[in-house]
């Protein structure tokens, strides 16, 4: 199996699970994934080489976001899973992080470049095959013309409890709350909605929710992309029979590692009391925003 074949790309707007889902499955040992390192040297792809130090047969010096439950002592300087949005930013020729990327494709040159960049992270970590997570906008037409045979595993979560922990976190606070954030795919009503929302974060992140999960939508169905959906509600119930879904339709054999991760973290009911801290008047607004999500 060469690298690159079906690679596994976790897709979902920001507090939708996609974390904890996909660093649960990160935890197998074929799976290779850009790190924390990769991104604070995003020009230098051997900085991968750390990982097989730190996580191999003898010891596993794993790191975790904070956000799931306690971390090592250790975790500050672990190898550990992230978005890597500086790294994406400088092996494209596009605003990757920022961008919907509707109808944009990586030409020869550069599917070629960030194919090469992307195999040379899998052989350094002493892995077998690509994963990702890739949050926000799915950028799902411009990275199969990378990845023509890709794995897309979108995380949705119910609109109510993924807007609220939007709201709640504080890098959204100077990004998402007062602006859109993600730019190349608002209508001119929506742009105006957003000025006129700029004071009203609740409906201003509604409607960039909103926004992502239909053009992910969209997306998945326009390039007919391998596409499996999984919904934290369903992961919060079983997490066990979720992350073996997932595994089995990726290929994925089961693994002692992804078995252990589970075991050691706790997993939490976050959608609890959804609609608490949402004025009557927002309730109204964003159900007929996105009515048709909740479904």
């Amino acid at each position: 199996m060469h690298p690159l074949d079906n690679p596994i790309i976790f897709i979902g707007v920001g507090r939708s699970g996609t974390t904890i889902i996909s660093e649960c499955v990160f935890q197998h040992e074929d799976l290779a994934w850009p790190s924390s390192y990769q991104n604070k040297f995003p020009n230098l792809v051997s900085i991968n080489r750390i990982r097989p130090l730190l996580d191999n047969r003898f010891w596993r010096l794993a790191g975790r976001k904070k956000q799931l439950n306690s971390v090592p002592f250790y975790n500050r300087f672990a190898f550990k899973p992230t978005e890597a949005y500086a790294f994406w930013n400088t092996i494209t020729n596009v605003d990757f992080s920022r961008g919907f990327l509707l109808d944009r494709k990586a030409t020869q040159t550069e599917k070629e470049f960030i194919r090469n960049t992307l195999e040379k992270m899998v052989l350094y970590q002493k892995r077998k095959r690509l994963s990702l997570k890739i949050t926000g906008p799915g950028r799902v037409g411009y990275l199969q013309s990378i990845f023509p045979d890709a794995i897309f595993i979108e995380i949705i979560r119910e609109p109510f409890a993924n807007i609220r922990s939007l709201l709640n976190v504080p890098f959204w606070k100077s990004r998402g709350m007062h602006r859109l954030w993600w730019q190349g795919a608002y209508t001119e009503d929506e742009k105006n909605l957003a000025k006129e929302w700029k004071d009203k974060p609740a409906l201003m992140t509604a409607l960039q929710y909103k926004k992502v999960r239909e053009t992910n939508y969209q997306e998945v169905n326009k390039y007919r992309v391998n596409h499996l959906v999984i919904k934290y509600e369903d992961f919060i119930a079983n997490p066990n029979a979720t992350i073996e879904k997932i595994l089995s339709y990726t290929n994925l054999s089961r693994s002692k590692n992804v078995d252990k991760y589970l075991k050691m973290n706790k997993i939490y009911n976050r959608n609890k009391n959804a609609l608490e801290g949402f004025t009557q008047e927002e309730i109204d607004s964003i159900r007929s925003m996105v009515g048709t999500l909740i479904e």
